[in-house]
């Protein structure tokens, strides 16, 4: 593939523009990071009260979940590459 190729398919393509500006995703990756640890920290004193088990476990599952998925948007922010995976 030759340059004058490749210059004319960058011309043709169309511009796409983030919808998060890549100056502001590591703060938001600092604030998901605090989100997530709060969340998790909640989830493991859910699983030391004193419910019985199967309430205790449906909380502690949502509660983990949620802290997961809020880490793995940090590590998506921190790394400012939310145009890549998302």
């Amino acid at each position: 593939m030759g340059y004058e190729v490749l210059y004319n398919e960058y011309m043709n393509n169309e511009h796409v523009d983030a919808f998060i500006p890549l100056m502001t995703q590591p703060r938001y990756g600092v604030i998901a990071s605090i989100l997530a640890l709060a969340v998790i920290s909640l989830a493991m004193m859910t699983a030391r009260g004193k419910m019985s088990i199967v309430p205790k476990f449906l909380c502690y599952s949502v509660l983990s979940a949620l802290g997961s998925i809020l880490f793995a948007f940090a590590a998506i922010f921190v790394s400012n590459s939310v145009g890549v995976y998302v």
